[in-house]
């Protein structure tokens, strides 16, 4: 299994990483300098992509080596894959000889490796890229291989630039490689890389057969969660994250489509998911409360930005053209769109910048060195270690219990303010999660009835929100478009209406909810 960093460095930047006192501290000998031609192969209907491999013939020099790589996955920065390699005799890959590699029958070797794939293998894109690589030996005695890739990835006449550096463990802890990378950002403005050649090769790929439609979303919703019942609480904690986790980075805004705005969402709810697991398991794992911080931080950036596209794209559009005189609502919405674009343009500043960076890798250092155990020693009794190993159903049992029992107090004073209204949406927000996070351990079946009555009150306490915040944000922008000031108010008056006729849909809502039983 392959485990390598990737962090994005700018072109004006490359020349200082190279001078870097951390390469000239560790480097064993000097950097080797290659170019490197690399040819992708898949079939027309892209099936070692369905299936999640990627084969490469890659020319260095006089030598063609092929190279697969399948399974594993991304995990705050870490690419993990397997990869198997060996010499072909020129630029057409061989798959009978990986075959002999690759010591597994599950079911993506059966098809990747068929006669039938190797007769319909083609060209998908290539790679052109100066390659520098030092060989390091970092303090703990963890060996680095340090590539830094320039170059590009070019399909037909579409091409993307590559400017990368690549840390691969070769030997040691994958701790080694965050902990050198924290040490190149307290002077480079580098960015954790998700995206790897071959994933930006097929994005130009289907661009070219795209062609001037327009673009589909590249958003990412959550995937199930596999837990049971009989599963230890800190290996059901790390499912539970390593899942959110993955929500966030597959949405992550500054790798691509960043004007994506249901990126932007779902990269939202990936993040309102995690804080929300961290709650959920506070009770046993404590997050370190400079990582809750920055956590809170990148969340109030980006839902800032969702929260202006939700008005611009959503809440105004959905209004019927006024017959009062003076009110122009087409003027509103472009300035509700302008401002939109201002603050989603922030938010992908914020998720491109150094800060971020440091906290995705910090975040992920804390998790492989399961930082929470020396927090237990210090500050809990003898008793932590076992409650980390208690299985995992008496404690979703007794977290359902405690989220219903505060939603059923919040939402005892719906009738009361929009302020108790918000608060009894975010406990419901928070018990939607955890009932989702806990679904495999009762079957959908069993809790099928419960998260639909849950998710129908939420949504519409969501959407009542909305509202309500449309409202403070129209304030903002009526404050900075004295012109359009009436049309503002107008706008304003009529969400107010809508606000106080979606009550009584609300008390419906969650008195069905509240006839639903608890999953078992």
């Amino acid at each position: 299994m392959e485990t390598e960093l990737k962090l994005l460095i700018a072109p004006a930047h490359t020349q200082a990483f190279i001078r870097h006192p951390l390469i000239k501290r560790y480097a064993l000998a000097a950097p080797r300098i290659k170019d490197q031609i690399g040819t992708y192969f898949d079939t027309p209907d892209l099936l070692l992509r369905g299936n999640d491999a990627g084969l490469r013939v890659r020319r260095t020099g006089k030598e063609y080596i092929q190279t697969l790589k399948a399974g594993g996955g991304v995990s705050g920065g870490l690419h993990q894959r397997h990869e198997w390699e060996s010499l072909v005799e020129g630029e057409q890959p061989d798959l009978a000889v990986l075959r002999e590699l690759v010591d597994s029958d599950a079911p993506w070797a059966r098809k990747v490796f068929s006669r039938q794939t190797a007769a319909r293998l083609t060209p998908i894109f290539s790679t052109r890229i100066q390659r520098m690589v030092w060989d390091l030996k970092l303090d703990d005695g963890a060996e680095v291989e340090c590539v830094l890739d320039r170059g590009t990835v070019e399909h037909g006449a579409l091409q993307t630039e590559v400017c990368e550096i690549e840390l691969e463990l070769k030997s040691g802890e994958a701790t080694s490689l965050l902990g050198f990378a924290l040490r190149l950002l307290q002077d480079l403005p580098l960015r954790i890389g998700i995206q790897s050649k071959a994933q930006r090769g097929y994005t130009l790929f289907h661009q070219a057969r795209q062609g001037d439609a327009a673009a589909s979303s590249s958003a990412t919703r959550a995937q199930p969660l596999q837990l049971t019942r009989k599963m230890p609480l800190e290996q059901a904690f790390l499912a539970v994250i390593g899942n959110c986790v993955a929500q966030i980075q597959a949405n992550d805004i500054a790798d691509q489509d960043s004007g994506d705005i249901e990126r932007l969402h779902q990269m939202r709810v990936g993040l309102r998911r995690l804080r929300s697991a961290f709650t959920l398991f506070g009770q046993v794992i404590t997050l370190p409360a400079a990582l809750e911080s920055e956590f809170e931080w990148i969340a109030e950036a980006i839902g800032t930005a969702r929260d202006w596209d939700v008005l611009a794209t959503e809440t105004l559009p959905l209004l019927e053209m006024p017959t009062a005189a003076g009110v122009d609502l087409d003027a509103v919405r472009k300035a509700a769109l302008i401002q939109a674009g201002k603050e989603h343009a922030l938010a992908v500043h914020a998720v491109a910048s150094p800060r971020y960076t440091v906290l995705v890798l910090q975040f992920n250092r804390w998790l492989l060195q399961r930082g929470w155990r020396e927090n237990q020693g210090q500050e809990q009794d003898q008793a932590a270690p076992s409650a980390l190993a208690q299985p995992l159903a008496r404690f979703a049992r007794q977290m359902l219990q405690r989220d219903q029992k505060r939603l059923s107090k919040r939402g005892a004073h719906l009738e009361e303010s929009d302020r108790a209204r918000h608060r009894t949406r975010i406990a419901a927000k928070k018990m939607r999660y955890d009932v989702e996070f806990f679904q495999a351990l009762y079957g959908e079946k069993n809790s099928r009835a419960y998260l639909k009555a849950l998710a129908r009150l939420q949504d519409h306490l969501g959407q009542q929100n909305d509202l309500v915040v449309a409202d403070a944000l129209l304030q903002q922008l009526q404050q900075g478009q004295t012109r359009q000031a009436p049309s503002i108010a107008w706008v304003r008056g009529f969400l107010a209406g809508q606000t106080r006729d979606g009550h009584a849909h609300t008390r419906r809502l969650w008195k069905k909810w509240q006839s639903q039983e608890l999953p078992r």
